[in-house]
């Protein structure tokens, strides 16, 4: 067993935020082996949150609106040092990439080492600016490791010149509570869904999500299968011009918007569908793009077979034809006849399902996630190369 290390993650967002980001740091620093440090942005509800966690969690209100900026980034200098001496840290591990920039620095006048986590869009989107993309590559350059969520991503990261044996893979996990079960007969009254079949995809709409597209395949959906529904479950920019395009596609019959749902309900909604379907695909001109995509992960996990678009970290999420299918996202002829073809082949979505639901199980639940995690500080504090190195394998 290794030293249990003083390890301080700059998360910024972090629960009681809600997001994707905020549970992959929060459920790795749950089941981390280590002595976890936080520094966070404060929430409202923040205090109550954190009495009941098992580590430290430091709120500073350094973020606005969870927007980041190289000159809110520098004010935290001063800050993440007190913090770094205070709480004797061994370790620091940047939670986005402009937070590097602190490492950086503190590389530079104070000779400590740093790890840097990243997601993908997070530095696609900001590598499309001239500076900002030589700011990114220093950081990433500099740093003595980069966390990384998918072997997507950590192709990213060595297009940009990071080396491969400084890349860890760390991939999103699944909680404990996404499993199968009984659909909610109450949220079935609700969207009207009594004797269908029922499409959905679940997620903020935005353009890389490909609600659009699914919506574009409805039509030949429904010649095949008339009793097709398509459940819309989430908020977002999008959605007024999602509902023009029910409009503009005759199908507004057979599209229900469900809107935002509570993080508790999440499970009721993905075994309220028969299949998965988020036919992601990359925006370049956004920078937009699916890192990996934790809620194929987690519809897998409740037993659901999953439709998933040829796009990013997406295949390493979804196996193609062993627990899902993944179509070109541009198509939506291509969607549709995955739909069809899983509706009309009970067998193949069976076997698809419950082999994603054990691999979801199996492979992505926290505890197993998080080893992955711990290796990674192994490494940095000087002990566990070998067994990092071969957790490293395992994970890719």
């Amino acid at each position: 067993m290794m030293k249990k290390r003083n390890v301080l993650l700059v998360a910024g967002v972090f629960p009681p935020g809600v997001g994707g980001m905020q549970n992959y740091y929060y459920n790795l620093c749950r089941h981390s082996r280590h002595k976890i440090t936080v520094f966070a942005s404060d929430y409202r509800g923040a205090a109550e949150f954190d009495a009941q966690q098992d580590f430290k969690v430091i709120r500073r209100p350094f973020l606005q609106d969870e927007k980041v900026s190289v000159w809110h980034t520098l004010r935290m200098i001063p800050q993440v040092r007190r913090v770094i001496k205070e709480e004797a840290i061994d370790i620091t591990v940047y939670g986005y990439i402009l937070y590097g920039l602190i490492g950086w620095f503190l590389s530079v006048f104070r000779g400590r080492k740093y790890g840097v986590s990243v997601h993908g869009m997070d530095v696609l989107k900001l590598t499309r600016y001239a500076v900002l993309r030589s700011i990114v590559k220093g950081i990433l350059q500099r740093a003595d490791a980069v966390i990384v969520n998918s072997g997507y991503v950590k192709k990213l990261m060595m297009e940009l010149g990071v080396k491969a044996e400084r890349l860890q893979v760390v991939y999103p996990g699944v909680e404990e509570q996404y499993d199968r079960m009984e659909k909610d007969p109450a949220l079935i009254r609700k969207h009207g869904l009594e004797g269908k079949y029922v499409l959905m995809t679940l997620g903020r709409l935005v353009g890389r999500k490909g609600f659009d597209m699914v919506i574009r395949a409805m039509p030949e959906i429904r010649k095949a299968i008339p009793d097709a529904v398509y459940l819309i479950v989430g908020g977002g920019p999008e959605r007024e011009a999602l509902e023009r395009l029910v409009k503009e596609n005759g199908v507004s019959d057979c599209v229900v918007f469900a809107g935002r749902a509570a993080d508790e309900d999440l499970v009721k909604y993905y075994n309220l569908c028969d299949v998965f379907v988020m036919p992601s695909r990359y925006i370049a001109a956004e920078g937009d793009v699916e890192g990996f995509g934790i809620v194929y992960m987690e519809a897998s996990s409740c037993g659901k077979p999953v439709i998933g678009g040829n796009s990013g970290g997406v295949v390493e999420a979804v196996l193609d034809g062993e627990t899902g299918l993944i179509v070109d996202p541009s198509s939506a002829a291509a969607i549709a006849r995955a739909v069809i073809r899983l509706r009309e082949d009970p067998a193949l979505a069976d076997r698809l399902a419950d082999n994603g639901c054990r691999r979801a199980k199996e492979q992505f639940r926290y505890r197993a996630i998080a080893q992955g995690f711990d290796l990674f500080l192994d490494e940095q504090s000087g002990g566990g190369h070998e067994q990092a190195l071969q957790g490293r394998t395992r994970m890719l």
